[in-house]
């Protein structure tokens, strides 16, 4: 859905209107490109210096926007009154009480990541599968069959639920080409292994996996080249068009009998924001449905460390702190600690500079010291690649150190850092020219 724009005499303005394009080229003005909210009369002045005459997003506008006889809004009759009416944003952080998960459930790590990989491997493979499929029923006008999405979301669950390190392990591991793919599907695994460490139950968790992995399919009725911008760098025009993805994504969910009510929820307010500054409805807080706010928090965190400009991200150690900073703004704070604890400060594949000047991967954590995960070292001190992956648990090699120099992780690295191409490992520390069944095998009858 396009941007509704209205061309208007700068001396027409009013607060609370939202100014999408200038007269004037912007580089001129003092004004930001993405557009701006009109706060007062000093910004009325200060656009007089610069222009005659603006564009109004009327989408976007904070007060009853109607057409006065000498505006021209673009593609619409004058004189036709147009209402969105939007909340405004607070800066204040807004409060809530905890969290309180009904009857919660706590589950036990019943397989060790080696063995779990092993299982989860054909697993992965058949999610991007079903998701691949489901994108494709919908670029060729065809209702969507959920069944296999189903089969697979299932699978996940349990997957999660006896190992959350191995799929985390796995879509560190072997990237899809297709964006949208992965980041749907990591979503989803992001959101298993948060919602587990919640105490949700499996029914919750399939309903969690299901809206992760379908919550974005409305972005297949977007323009390609749209979808290769970052949100944040789009013109007032172009986020309007991307904001009409949720929209796209209920109608072809809700014309699949399947589709339960709860998939279709975490799908329209997954872009909703604890402060109301998300779309399309604004809304705020205890308004927004829990596994939507678990998508949604899923979702950006994935999208800070894997861009969708395929620019770097940031390394996960700089995600959660940014993260941190956005509790009680963009998300409820005690969702954000959960999700830090869920996930570690240094998540499963992240890559990390240790105190010895080594490279290595995080492997899986210790729940008593989340700062001393289990790793494999993959560069040595000078930064040389070592031919085989050396697995090492960081807490139990500074229990035996007694005293002596610990070992500890320095800084975590972006994907990629130093040309490390994470992929040629396995978790077992060998090289990927082996089978992965064979080595697995190995360890488990050895």
């Amino acid at each position: 859905m396009a941007a509704e724009q209205l061309k208007l005499e700068v001396l027409a303005l009013k607060p609370g209107m939202f100014v999408s394009k200038l007269d004037c080229p912007w580089h001129q003005t003092p004004f930001p490109l993405q557009g701006f909210y009109i706060k007062g009369q000093d910004d009325i002045d200060q656009l007089k210096r610069y222009c005659r005459q603006v564009y109004i997003d009327v989408q976007k506008a904070r007060i009853k926007m109607t057409y006065p006889e000498h505006a021209t809004p673009d593609g619409k009759q004058e004189g036709i009154a147009f209402t969105r009416p939007k909340k405004a944003v607070s800066s204040e952080p807004l409060k809530l009480p905890p969290i309180a998960i009904k009857s919660p459930v706590s589950y036990a790590t019943t397989q060790s990541i080696v063995k779990e990989v092993a299982k989860a491997e054909r697993l992965h493979r058949q999610v991007y599968e079903a998701i691949d499929r489901v994108y494709t029923m919908v670029q060729c006008g065809t209702e969507i069959d959920v069944a296999e999405t189903r089969e697979v979301a299932e699978g996940m669950v349990e997957s999660v639920i006896r190992n959350p390190d191995a799929l985390v392990w796995l879509a560190k591991m072997h990237e899809v080409d297709g964006y949208g793919y992965q980041h749907s599907v990591k979503c989803a695994i992001w959101a298993l292994v948060f919602g587990r460490h919640l105490g949700l139950d499996r029914k919750a968790l399939n309903l969690l996996a299901m809206g992760a992995l379908l919550a974005q399919v409305g972005k297949c009725r977007l323009p390609q080249e749209l979808l290769s911008i970052a949100p944040e760098q789009m013109d007032p025009v172009q986020f309007a068009e991307y904001e009409s993805y949720v929209q796209h994504s209920i109608d072809i969910l809700e014309a699949n009998a399947d589709i339960s009510k709860g998939v279709l929820a975490i799908a329209e307010y997954h872009k909703e924001r604890h402060n109301g500054s998300g779309f399309p409805k604004g809304i705020t807080g205890d308004q927004i449905p829990l596994l939507a706010k678990i998508v949604g928090l899923v979702d950006h965190y994935q999208s800070t460390i894997a861009p969708i400009d395929k620019t770097q991200g940031l390394s996960p150690l700089d995600a959660v702190a940014r993260l941190y900073e956005q509790r009680n703004i963009l998300f409820q704070q005690d969702l954000v600690e959960i999700f830090i604890q869920a996930v570690g400060v240094y998540p499963t594949g992240t890559l990390v500079e240790l105190s010895s000047n080594e490279v290595a991967i995080v492997m899986g954590h210790n729940m008593e010291r989340r700062l001393q995960p289990k790793i494999m070292v993959v560069l040595d001190e000078n930064k040389q690649p070592l031919k085989h992956g050396k697995l090492l648990d960081l807490m139990e090699w500074n229990n035996r150190q007694a005293g002596r120099q610990a070992l500890f992780i320095k800084q975590s690295l972006p994907k990629g850092a130093f040309d490390i191409d994470e992929n040629q490992y396995l978790v077992t520390g060998a090289t990927s020219k082996w089978s992965l069944r064979h080595l697995t095998a190995a360890l488990a009858t050895g």
